[in-house]
């Protein structure tokens, strides 16, 4: 094994460590953000569902399954356009939804390009995305 296969492997094994770390702030971030009651059961469904498929897209990341991570991603995006998704009216919100979606995009075209650098570093913008959002929320004092 050469010393550029070394550091290749080197390199890989330290972007999935940092991706199961990020994963885990991820769920960790979601579970304890639960929303408020005055926004409805709805919402909170459709943040379960945001959990669920950011945690199949840390698997496909993590494995390269990239048939699986385009899914996921579009499926991801895909609830973003549920009228839950935008029940709080703050300019704020939106500005954080928006720039959420715009990760999920980037995500999503690396997933097709089958990007092994520029994959990891877009999961990573999501999840800090989601992070940012809730804790905007929590601060606004929106969700507990």
């Amino acid at each position: 094994m050469s010393g550029t296969d070394i550091a290749v492997e080197i390199d890989v094994s330290m972007t999935r460590k940092w991706l199961v770390v990020i994963g885990v702030v991820l769920v960790s971030t979601l579970a304890s953000s639960a929303m408020s009651p005055a926004q409805g059961p709805r919402l909170n469904q459709v943040m379960r569902q945001k959990l669920e498929h950011a945690q199949k897209i840390l698997a496909a990341v993590v494995t390269s399954d990239w048939v699986e991570l385009e899914t996921q991603s579009r499926e991801l995006e895909r609830l973003t356009n549920d009228p839950a998704w935008m029940v709080l009216k703050q300019p704020e919100y939106a500005r954080h939804s928006t720039a959420f979606v715009k990760a999920i995009q980037t995500l999503h075209r690396a997933a097709a390009q089958r990007d092994l650098e520029a994959t990891p570093k877009a999961y990573i913008d999501v999840t800090l995305q989601c992070v940012e959002c809730h804790r905007y929320l929590a601060r606004s004092r929106i969700a507990p």
